[in-house]
């Protein structure tokens, strides 16, 4: 392992390119060759791969004792792939299956095309993806705290600044948890999840218009 976490970012691609590749072969024998038991051998090493990249990352930071951009790299691999991913997944597979079908003279699947949603509509999409994000952020920091346990120093807040204070101003980190790396790990994440709060907010404060067509 030692050898793997040396050369980490060079087994982080070679990680990315398996996941390419085992994606698009797991859907070119879906679909191409009509091998459905077949093609689950390789999305079955697409599971394995974010696995490992998971597992890298966690082997990373047992070294290293903190949290770095590496591991940070590898948390926003995995919460894409618990977010955005499905659907992107989805898109793919619907784009392979036309194309497949094209390239066999076959009749084209019909998939139903998603309406472009706007205004509260398209806010509440934006929200459900928000909310989701803030689930697997809250089964995460839960799984930290069993783990590590809460800081010791939570008995010493006792408003709103010294709760950020402890959380985002010492260095290293203290709060939440008793364990200085998966606190790094928290602040960051905090961070990203306000972002993402606050964008989402946005499309309720200024709803998505539709844009209007300029005629000449």
């Amino acid at each position: 392992m030692d050898f793997i976490l040396e050369h980490k970012w060079a087994f982080l691609i070679a990680a990315e390119i398996i996941f390419w590749v085992s994606i698009l072969t797991f859907l070119t024998l879906r679909y191409w060759f009509k091998l459905n038991k077949l093609s689950l051998i390789f999305f079955a090493f697409f599971i394995i791969n974010d696995l490992w990249i998971a597992t890298m990352g966690f082997m990373d930071y047992l070294r290293s004792g903190e949290f770095t951009s590496y591991q940070l790299v590898i948390l926003i691999f995995i919460v894409y792939a618990f977010t955005y991913g499905k659907s992107d997944f989805r898109r793919l597979d619907a784009f392979i299956q036309k194309k497949v079908a094209k390239l066999r003279c076959e009749p084209v699947p019909d998939f139903d095309q998603p309406c472009a949603l706007y205004g509260s509509e398209y806010a509440k999409k934006e929200w459900k993806q928000f909310l989701g994000h803030l689930l697997i952020f809250s089964i995460v920091h839960i799984s930290l705290m069993f783990i590590f346990g809460i800081s010791k120093q939570t008995d010493e807040i006792t408003s709103l600044d010294t709760l950020f204070t402890l959380w985002f101003a010492e260095s290293p980190a203290s709060f939440p948890f008793d364990n200085s790396g998966a606190n790094n790990l928290s602040q960051v994440w905090t961070l990203v999840l306000a972002i993402d709060a606050v964008i989402t907010s946005s499309y309720t404060i200024f709803p998505k218009s539709k844009k209007k067509k300029i005629t000449l």
